[in-house]
């Protein structure tokens, strides 16, 4: 695959919590938290030293699922990137976002080395990475992003026609969000970016009307 480096990012707030920040953001004790991540049901792994350290996309998420409410530090996805080679769906996605989410930025990277020059320069909270871009191994993309600290805590949701359990499986190992199935539901695309429409829009009743089928892409 391309060996495209990806550039040094300016500091943001660290991809990790402790349990105790955990805590503070989702208005409960560090107990409390250590009893969701004891019962599987929060994500967490241990430092070398035996801490407890969770990701806060991982954080956001499980609120999300269990009806409670996001602080705004969490729900901070400000700037989506789209990497696919298809130009339609790019401009589907822009066409969408713009609708539903207007304060939400959004770039396209058309392809693999395009879209990993813009991860440097644009500076994406979330990335839709498309996991059969041709050439290239979306599965590394992904692991390289969420591996390199300046770039780890970006959300990588994969997008695929036809998935099949190893190629989920892979990119869960590499770090990547819940894999999105091509043609992708409006309703799903925001759910796994976290956002909320801005009052306007409506997937099955919006000012125009549209359609089942329009509302996939």
């Amino acid at each position: 695959m391309s060996h495209v480096a990806v550039n040094e990012m300016s500091v943001r707030p660290p991809p990790y919590l402790t349990s105790h920040d955990a805590a503070r953001l989702a208005s409960v004790s560090p107990s409390t938290v250590l009893s969701w991540v004891n019962r599987g049901l929060l994500p967490a792994h241990r430092t070398p030293g035996g801490h407890r350290r969770i990701e806060r996309q991982a954080l956001a998420r499980f609120l999300r699922e269990h009806a409670m409410p996001v602080p705004p530090d969490l729900a901070s996805i400000s700037r989506l990137l789209v990497m696919d080679t298809d130009a339609a769906f790019l401009r589907s996605v822009r066409r969408l976002l713009n609708r539903a989410a207007p304060d939400l930025s959004v770039e396209t990277g058309e392809g693999a080395i395009d879209g990993l020059l813009k991860i440097g320069v644009f500076q994406p909270d979330a990335v839709i990475l498309d996991a059969l871009l041709p050439e290239v191994d979306a599965v590394e993309i992904c692991r390289r992003v969420r591996r390199n600290p300046a770039t780890a805590n970006i959300l990588v949701i994969p997008v695929a026609s036809h998935p099949t359990p190893k190629t989920r499986a892979a990119f869960v190992e590499a770090g990547a969000s819940e894999l999105l199935m091509k043609p992708v539901n409006a309703a799903a695309l925001l759910g796994a970016l976290g956002l909320e429409t801005n009052g306007s829009w409506d997937e099955s009743n919006g000012p125009e009307s549209r359609s089942a089928d329009q509302n996939e892409f």
